[in-house]
């Protein structure tokens, strides 16, 4: 190990997870301007990401077919589902209970959410007394 890794801190869950995001992205759109800011908070993960939109969907956005790429877009997140919350499961050691997706054309942005199974305790057990409100 260099001296300069050993100086360097290891990235944080929210930095990996958006990564691994964006590389998703890129490995089934193609392009790699896509960025991403990722949030956790207990068993939720927000994943925020921006420059989505390939350049033929730019297009087809500015001929005033949002519509056909909105639909595009759902069917792609429909089928990478797995893909995607196989990354989440990887990176949380976590299980994803449900996934949903939404995409905005104008920006080009989208939100990847990811629902979690329940934290553990510090004692390792699931905590019954939670309370929602």
């Amino acid at each position: 190990m260099s001296e300069m890794e050993a100086l360097s801190p290891a990235p944080d869950l929210p930095t990996v997870i958006s990564a691994a995001m964006v590389d998703l992205y890129e490995a089934f759109y193609g392009h790699d301007r896509t960025t991403a800011r990722t949030f956790i908070n207990d068993n939720v993960v927000v994943c925020v990401l921006e420059n989505i939109l390939t350049e033929a969907e730019d297009l087809l956005v500015a001929e005033g077919a949002r519509g056909e790429v909105i639909d595009g877009r759902v069917a792609f997140q429909a089928g990478a589902e797995d893909e995607f919350s196989a990354a989440i499961e990887r990176l949380t050691n976590r299980t994803v209970v449900a996934f949903l997706s939404a995409n905005q054309t104008s920006p080009g942005v989208a939100c990847e959410l990811f629902f979690l199974d329940s934290a553990p305790t510090a004692s390792g057990e699931d905590d019954d007394d939670d309370v929602d409100y």
